[in-house]
């Protein structure tokens, strides 16, 4: 019997990683870009396998990055992967009419059950804005450090139709599609006009940080680190590790970029998270 009890605390043990992520509330930031989204998916493909998205209690998005979050939230991780195998190709590439097909968009939201999000107080999803009026000033005085971005926690959201407009609103890429007009009076654009990689609506609520071992920032750009800005160690940014296009790439929904954008997310994200001492847990009691 003696012998037996090392070999099964060895056992026991072997279920869980080693890392500090292991017993900690978690925040996720999704970063805008368009088609390069599906990107985004193949990251939480990596999260659910080693066992993050699960400790993932707030998560911050702004366009695409929003509307990823919504999705994360609200439904499994296998059909999320499937809204964009199959329904973004379907809904927002075979248009030829429009470059971003709102109307195809809003399908693909009504799709999702988002009153999950009402239903379970966790993860708390908040997504960014841009007010549509004087946006041109907006955007041109931007570098001077003015903040414009509106902030929205969907989960507190008691309408489910607003909560779509929400998320159709942090996507309404200006010029490309039309700004909608939520119950604040107000309409709003594409967030990422304001804030494109949402970090501070985790980090610079005091509340809400305090509760954070550990952020991780989805970047689908060549943007700054944010680790750099957060030296404490508690930020962990995740890059693609190809070149995955520009402006064309934002648009780009065609099924084989989107196969190839997942794939390659989740690949990245694996790295990472075995940087950090995690292994798959797919499959064990808290999945």
């Amino acid at each position: 019997m003696r012998k037996f009890l090392p070999l099964l605390f060895s056992f026991l043990l072997s279920l869980f990683p080693l890392s500090s992520l292991s017993s900690q509330e978690l925040g996720l930031v999704l970063a805008g870009g368009g088609g390069k989204g599906a990107y985004e998916v193949g990251v939480w493909k990596a999260f659910v396998e080693y066992g993050v998205a699960q400790k993932v209690t707030y998560m911050s998005g702004t366009s695409v990055g929003g509307l990823n979050a919504g999705l994360f939230a609200s439904e499994c991780v296998d059909r999320v992967v499937g809204f964009w195998q199959v329904f973004v190709p379907e809904e927002l590439w075979n248009n030829t009419y429009e470059v971003i097909d709102q109307k195809g968009l809003e399908r693909i939201i009504n799709q999702a059950d988002l009153s999950k999000m009402q239903k379970n107080p966790y993860p708390k999803v908040f997504v960014t804005t841009t007010r549509a009026r004087f946006l041109l000033g907006k955007f041109l005085t931007k570098i001077l450090g003015f903040d414009y971005a509106h902030r929205f926690l969907l989960n507190e959201e008691p309408d489910l139709e607003e909560i779509k407009k929400m998320m159709l609103a942090t996507s309404a890429v200006p010029l490309l599609t039309n700004s909608i007009e939520l119950k604040d009076g107000y309409r709003h654009v594409d967030g990422g006009v304001a804030d494109n990689v949402p970090i501070s609506p985790l980090l610079d609520n005091e509340k809400i940080s305090a509760d954070l071992s550990t952020v991780f920032v989805v970047h689908l750009g060549q943007d700054s680190k944010l680790s750099d800005d957060y030296p404490d160690g508690r930020v962990v940014d995740i890059f693609p590790s190809e070149d995955i296009g520009s402006w064309g790439a934002m648009v780009d929904f065609s099924q084989e970029k989107v196969n190839y954008l997942i794939e390659l997310g989740y690949q990245d994200a694996c790295k990472v998270l075995s940087g950090q001492n995690l292994y798959p847990v797919e499959g064990y009691w808290f999945e």
